[in-house]
């Protein structure tokens, strides 16, 4: 008798190990796709917490925490911040509107971005929760009292919070 020496595999087993293969790799990827959404949402908050520090550095500053606590309203103070923008272009204070305080604004708004660091934050997260309140402005409010929150909104013209980050975050990104 003749021995034959059959090295390899044949196409049967080829397919059931891509199949075997197929089936886990459609198992794994929602649970994959949560966890790099979560990730996404977990790095907006840090970057949320450092805008936040910035500010509350810069308001150590009598002038940057006169321009942002000065008024009769409740939010006295809005700050936007563009992601991925440089310290001369990506902090905004669009609230208090007044001229009076004008050169004291742009200290601030100096002192903020510098706090910053060299770029501003890139938001991580592009999904919204409604489909179309999909952030793309870090936004800051300040209170007279001078209490700063954080978050996201939609437009550099907003005067609301769509998504809060700090100090309590909202119920879509926890």
């Amino acid at each position: 008798m003749k021995k034959t020496n059959n090295k390899g595999f044949s196409l049967v087993e080829l397919i059931i190990v891509i199949a075997i293969m197929a089936i886990l790799a459609g198992a794994i990827a929602p649970a994959l796709i949560r966890y790099i959404d979560k990730s996404r949402k977990s790095n907006d908050v840090s970057a949320a917490k450092t805008i936040k520090t910035a500010v509350e550095t810069a308001m150590a500053n009598e002038q940057s925490y006169e321009v942002l606590t000065s008024g009769t309203d409740e939010i006295t103070g809005i700050i936007i911040v563009e992601p991925g923008k440089t310290q001369t272009t990506g902090v905004k204070i669009t609230k208090p509107t007044t001229d009076l305080v004008t050169g004291d604004r742009a200290n601030a708004e100096k002192e903020i971005a510098k706090n910053i660091g060299e770029n501003m934050p890139k938001i991580k997260y592009k999904k919204a929760a409604d489909g179309t309140n999909v952030p793309k402005f870090w936004m800051v409010t300040c209170s007279n009292q001078g209490t700063i929150k954080v978050g996201l909104c939609k437009t550099n013209t907003d005067t609301a919070l769509t998504y809060e980050l700090v100090p309590e975050i909202c119920s879509y990104y926890q």
